[in-house]
């Protein structure tokens, strides 16, 4: 299928200064033009109406959103939460579960880093035992051993479909299939996934689903979303923050949580982000995520052949492995060298070091890795000319470092 092109995509060499080869859609997705202009209406008539009254003419459209990210994760509108950013919302849903002294929770080493620090804080409060989960030599969780692990003290099981720090799509399906006891918890982070991957709570037996915006969905940033099987909404008692819309003021000056998702969300947010977040939505129904996924494998493969040809380059990923992106390292550039020179080619990519991945890092012996994400929006051109600059940068590297 081919995939329209985006308005909002600048041509190189056009004289424009904005114009940039975006290759961080692990960071941020670029917005396509829908959702640009989504945003900039609502703004405008919150100028003309004020944020209130218009949010009440945007009402209907608003709700529209909980069913469509509903439609994507597999649940009900009812277990639905929006949220500001992903990891907040994760963090709220663990910190309403029960725990107690003595409780196990597995936690995979390539979680994004905010959830294993909010992890590791709980647990050393509570005195409950943090466990890493086993990993392959490929860098994938080991469900065989992870199930060795779970008995009848544990009460989560936490990863993320795909980690931040190397695009391999990891197992969480057949993770969430393992037996494990009824009040256990598991908690998939869906931040890399979402957007690009056919991921659901049913799909991988998850309790708790989150994912944000800005990333694969194109759907800018300041919204994330989480989804709840019926499992945590019974467990998981009332947020350690409550806001007001979030249940009722009783006379007696007690508090009754509402009993559906929304106990999560706080009453304020961006009506013209979450209306950004409709838009996204909608175009990837019109793409469609197996197309977007199609043309991302193809795109990677283009990418990993590309960088597995410049000497001195290491790619963590398999060629055989399922990736949301690639990540590498040079012999003699350091990352980040590596990402401010490209920068100034006007090429975006990232890097991610140990104050983000500092469990994974260390265990590859790594101290910070270059990313690159293309997405539905990349082009031949795009990949042909990072490459191109990559292999000049590496190639001034090799000179440098010859004896003279």
């Amino acid at each position: 299928m081919m995939i329209s092109p985006d308005p909002l995509r600048r041509p190189l060499g056009s004289g424009d200064p904005g114009a940039v080869t975006h290759l961080n859609a692990a960071g941020a997705g670029l917005m396509p033009e829908c959702v640009v202009t989504a945003i900039k209406a609502h703004l405008d008539l919150e100028a003309r109406r004020g944020a209130h009254w218009a949010a009440a003419d945007a009402s209907s459209a608003i709700d529209e959103t909980r069913i469509l990210a509903g439609r994507l994760t597999g649940v009900a509108p009812t277990h639905l939460a929006f949220g500001e950013q992903t990891s907040r919302l994760w963090a709220l849903a663990f910190a309403a579960m029960p725990l107690e002294r003595g409780d196990r929770i597995l936690i995979a080493r390539n979680d994004w880093g905010g959830n294993i620090l909010n992890a590791v804080r709980r647990a050393a409060a509570i005195g409950a035992e943090l466990v890493r989960l086993p990993m392959t030599s490929k860098g994938l969780i080991d469900v065989e051993q992870a199930a060795a692990l779970v008995d009848e003290r544990t009460v989560a099981i936490c990863a993320s479909a795909v980690a931040n720090s190397f695009g391999l799509r990891q197992p969480v399906e057949a993770l969430g299939s393992i037996a494990r006891p009824d009040g256990c918890l598991y908690f998939v982070d869906g931040a890399q996934a979402v957007g690009q991957f056919e991921l659901t709570l049913l799909g991988t037996s998850a309790d708790i689903l989150v994912a944000p915006a800005r990333k694969w969905l194109r759907g800018g940033r300041g919204q994330a979303m989480m989804a709840l099987s019926d499992r945590a909404l019974h467990r998981l008692a009332r947020p350690i923050i409550i806001d007001q819309s979030a249940g009722t003021w009783r006379p007696d000056d007690s508090f009754l949580s509402r009993d559906d998702a929304r106990r999560f969300e706080a009453w304020e947010f961006s009506a013209a982000g979450r209306l950004g977040l409709r838009a996204s939505l909608q175009e990837l129904d019109r793409i469609g995520i197996a197309n977007v996924r199609a043309h991302n494998v193809e795109t990677l493969r283009r990418l990993g052949a590309g960088l597995r040809d410049i000497p001195g380059l290491t790619v963590f990923e398999d060629e055989d492995g399922e990736a949301a992106f690639l990540t590498f390292q040079h012999a003699s550039l350091p990352a980040d060298i590596i990402v401010a020179e490209l920068a100034r080619r006007g090429i975006a990519v990232a890097s991610v070091g140990v104050d983000y991945a500092r469990w994974e890092l260390k265990a590859r012996g790594l101290q910070r890795i270059v990313r690159v994400a293309p997405h539905i929006y990349s082009s031949d051109d795009d990949i042909g000319r990072f490459i191109e600059e990559l292999a000049r940068l590496a190639g001034r590297a090799r000179d440098d470092h010859r004896p003279s």
